[in-house]
């Protein structure tokens, strides 16, 4: 019998279209994340706090949609498979909710203009989103049982949603511009990033197809029983999974810094760079170096450990946030911020492109170690971190506006509202190198596997 850590299940172009569908979400979770704010305060002029108290109420939904979520995914049965199926039904509401948030009508009075705001956005992303993002990140454990096609699943999907925010930090300001600004120039926008985001969900349908139930039923010695337990004892089961919880604790740490950088970074590139242009130069120093990086991820994984390279990662991104941190209120702030944002995208980036192969590999060890698997719930850690983590760093974003007396209003700002906005930006820079190294040191999950399987030989 084939050893399934050897044996391929995915051509270059399976994996390739399963890595574009980042693509596609990010036109509308970067979108949002990286542009609601703004919109509000500057187009709509509602007030930052309230927009960042509306996103926080939101979020509390969201941890309860995306274990439900994983859940209704690990009891479906379908011809598409388990995941595959709500995957292809989120793509349409995805996009069609991304193009209402930016759309809010004029005529509403401000009362009315944050309820529909809340609703746009709580279906967007505490409904729709979380059925997309669980679906596809589960299918990296449905498709393939090989460790190695798993970390280039994730290395793909990062270079594609990499690329995502590159143009979309590049080009979205400029665009909004050219169709005329103000209401009309985002309605023609979030269109046009509306369409990309469908059509850019749909390919990974189309691209890939799940295991049969009969080749995922063993992995080693562990037997799958996920449909023969309830949703409490599935619960219980995640959180006793150690794995688990560090996991998601990297990803609401990662993505609530990344939820602050992209809500504060427009304002940082106007206030305190004052160059709104320079949002795109930003965008690309921080995925350019990760993108590169991850090419050479599945082989150095495969030769020393994702935990072990990630470790690597991370030391060379506190090193780059350090010099961040000195150089951030100085004249060279442009140099220092550059400098951490390449020690930030590097540094993280082993970590991101295996995370996905770390996820089924705690998914691995509960199967090993209670004789349970809980594939769709167990990558609601990815989900929850993804919404949940961005959601409360765009309200972090604009509490810390409102605490700095932001007027989007007013073209200058106070010195004491400048820097506020640019300690808020580095200080996200920083803060996820050292969290993944934290997380790191204790993540052996791969050595307990292998450790439990060779007793299970014996």
């Amino acid at each position: 019998m084939e050893n399934t850590s050897e044996k391929k299940y995915l051509t270059l172009i399976q994996k390739v279209g399963y890595g574009v569908g980042d693509l596609g979400s990010n036109y509308c979770w970067t979108f949002v994340a990286s542009f609601i704010m703004i919109y509000c305060t500057n187009t709509l002029g509602i007030s930052s706090g309230v927009i960042g108290v509306i996103m926080m109420l939101s979020k509390f939904l969201d941890g309860v949609s995306d274990v439900i979520m994983g859940r209704i995914i690990d009891r479906t049965k379908s011809k598409m498979g388990k995941a595959r199926f709500w995957y292809a039904l989120s793509a349409f509401p995805v996009a069609f909710f991304t193009f209402l948030l930016f759309n809010v009508p004029s005529g509403f009075t401000k009362n009315t203009q944050y309820v529909y705001i809340f609703i746009a956005y709580t279906l967007m992303g505490v409904v729709f989103y979380t059925m997309s993002n669980i679906a596809y990140s589960s299918l990296t454990a449905l498709v393939t049982k090989n460790q190695k096609e798993r970390v280039q699943l994730g290395s793909y999907r990062f270079i594609f949603a990499g690329l995502a925010v590159i143009l979309i930090g590049t080009f979205t300001s400029d665009l909004v511009e050219y169709f005329g600004g103000g209401q009309h120039g985002w309605t023609i926008v979030s269109l046009i990033y509306s369409l990309i985001c469908f059509v850019f969900l749909f390919i990974p349908v189309l691209a890939v197809k799940e295991l049969s139930d009969s080749e995922l039923m063993e992995s080693g010695n562990e037997t799958e029983k996920e449909n023969k337990i309830g949703f409490i004892e599935s619960v219980k089961l995640l959180f006793k999974n150690k794995y688990f919880i560090m996991l998601l604790v990297w990803y609401l740490v990662m993505y609530l810094a990344s939820g602050v950088t992209s809500g504060l970074g427009i304002y940082y590139t106007t206030y305190k760079l004052n160059n709104a242009g320079l949002l795109g130069t930003l965008s690309m120093v921080g995925m350019i170096p990760a993108m590169i990086i991850l090419l050479f991820v599945p082989q150095l994984t495969e030769k020393f450990g994702i935990r072990r390279v990630s470790i690597w990662g991370a030391v060379f991104g506190i090193a780059g946030g350090i010099l961040a941190l000195i150089g951030g209120n100085t004249e060279f702030c442009f140099i220092a911020i550059v400098i951490g944002l390449v020690g930030k995208s590097a540094g993280t980036a082993p970590m991101r492109g295996g995370v996905n192969a770390l996820i089924a590999a705690a998914d691995d060890y509960s199967a090993l170690k209670f004789g349970k698997r809980v594939t769709g719930m167990m990558y609601s850690c990815s989900s929850v971190g993804l919404k949940v983590g961005t959601g409360f760093g765009t309200a972090v974003t604009g509490i810390l506006l409102e605490f700095a007396k932001f007027n989007g209003t007013t073209e200058a700002q106070s010195a004491f509202t400048v820097s506020v906005i640019n300690y808020g930006y580095i200080l996200a820079v920083v803060i996820p190198s050292v969290v993944t190294l934290l997380v790191l040191v204790f993540l052996n999950v791969e050595k307990e596997n292998k450790r439990m399987r060779e007793l299970g030989k014996k």
